[in-house]
């Protein structure tokens, strides 16, 4: 029998489903499309770049643990906010942040699933690339939540196929080179600031865990599976992608790699000619187009529990009868990530979307501290962590910040301040009770 939330949502998703759910959203950002990008900064280090991105990006993943057990609603940061501090507008801001975010990251994996097209010869306009892959998208989205998971599941098994070719054909490109030198040179190694910012642009690689609080309210025991699930599905990546960024800088340079549109078929090219170039292409697409699908239906539940929680307009609750789906929220979407799509490239994309990103878990950290320090009684099955676990997770968060490039932080700070306008205005509509 199937659970229905008792605002109109199937409760569909077990643990399993949630972990699948997680690395899918995960791993196509990440490897697929950046980490040609990391490696230009990174060189042979790119396997270490990744690692303190991980790092960062754990004690962030336990403060999302708590708060999902905590507050099991589709909202995310916004009701987190809302609970912690009361402020109306700072809870519509935060929640703003993540949209953006969401929708750079969408505008992204949009290019990189462009790009890897055009390896197999199918040389549209990029355009009407972007059209097609978001319109493919909406229509899934649409259908509902199951049907979604279904293309997840399937998704993520041929994207982790994808880097299981990349480590197997490149350790026999390994075992029989005697040429190639895998330790960096003095004079090729990078420099710890390098390495920082490869690590910088690599949290975009592990943004996607935190979309699984978005979906709270359609999957069985929030309060148990998500945390596992965010964990779980963390943990995996994360070995994913060190393995692969390490393999892929030991058979290209880290600048001849940053060159390359599609960096993981080159890397298989190179290490195994006689693979099918449009194989490889193939996997990669499905892989970016599994982490635009699950960005896309945070995008729209996103809107949907803001809108429960009287952040937003209350057209945004309206439910599908036949499908149990935010539809209008999902159409909302779709005209913002393809206009921005059309318009920005990769790494400018990835830059920006990790800056808003890194503010956005700020905030979640913030909200979480607050929570802990009203010592208000709780059941006792909700997850818990030490209370330094948030401070730490603001501290590295902040930091991070501070060594990505300054054009990606400008395009960041429009967004935040086009933001706190439509907070404002918001506000002003609230009040006069046009919600």
């Amino acid at each position: 029998m199937k659970i229905t939330s008792q605002r109109g949502l199937i409760r569909a998703l077990g643990l399993t489903a949630l972990i699948i759910y997680g690395v899918g959203d995960i791993l196509g950002a990440g490897i697929y499309a950046l980490v040609g990008k990391i490696a230009g900064h990174a060189g042979a280090f790119t396997w270490l770049s990744f690692a303190i991105a991980m790092s960062i990006v754990l004690f962030t993943a336990l403060s999302y643990s708590e708060l999902g057990s905590r507050f099991p609603k589709s909202g995310g940061v916004s009701v987190y906010v809302q609970n912690a501090f009361q402020h109306k507008w700072l809870s519509i801001f935060a929640g703003l942040l993540l949209l953006c975010a969401t929708i750079f990251s969408m505008s992204t994996l949009s290019q990189a699933f462009a790009n890897y097209l055009a390896t197999l010869g199918l040389n549209f306009p990029k355009w009407v690339d972007i059209l097609i892959f978001f319109s493919i998208l909406f229509l899934i989205n649409l259908r509902g939540i199951k049907q979604s998971s279904i293309a997840n599941i399937i998704s993520t098994s041929i994207e982790i196929t994808g880097l299981l070719i990349v480590l197997i054909c490149g350790f026999l490109y390994l075992s029989k080179s005697t040429t190639h030198s895998i330790i960096a040179t003095h004079e090729t190694m990078p420099s710890i600031i390098n390495i920082f910012q490869g690590a910088a642009l690599a949290f975009f690689a592990f943004i996607g865990f935190e979309d699984l609080v978005n979906i709270a309210e359609e999957m069985k025991k929030p309060e148990k599976n998500l945390p596992r699930a965010i964990l779980f599905s963390l943990g995996i990546a994360g070995i994913l992608y060190l393995s692969v960024s390490w393999m892929a800088t030991a058979i290209i340079p880290g600048p001849e790699l940053s060159q390359a549109d599609a960096p993981l078929f080159s890397v298989v090219k190179k290490s195994f000619p006689p693979m099918p170039v449009f194989l490889f292409s193939i996997i990669a697409l499905f892989a970016v187009f599994n982490s635009a699908l699950l960005n896309y239906i945070t995008a729209s539940r996103l809107l949907y529990g803001m809108s429960e929680e009287n952040l937003l307009p209350t057209f945004l609750q309206k439910v599908h009868q036949k499908y149990h789906t935010p539809y209008v929220a999902i159409m909302l979407v779709f005209p913002l990530v393809v206009g921005l799509s059309v318009t920005g490239t990769l790494g400018g994309l990835a830059g920006s979307a990790s800056a808003i990103m890194l503010t956005v878990f700020s905030l979640s950290c913030a909200a979480l501290i607050r929570v802990k320090l009203k010592k208000e009684k709780i059941d006792a099955k909700i997850f818990r962590i030490p209370f330094f676990v948030p401070c730490v997770a603001i501290a590295l968060n902040l930091t991070a910040i501070t060594f990505l490039p300054v054009h990606n932080l400008v395009s960041a700070a429009l967004l935040v301040g086009a933001g706190l306008i439509i907070c404002w205005v918001s506000i002003g509509a609230s009040s006069r009770g046009a919600f």
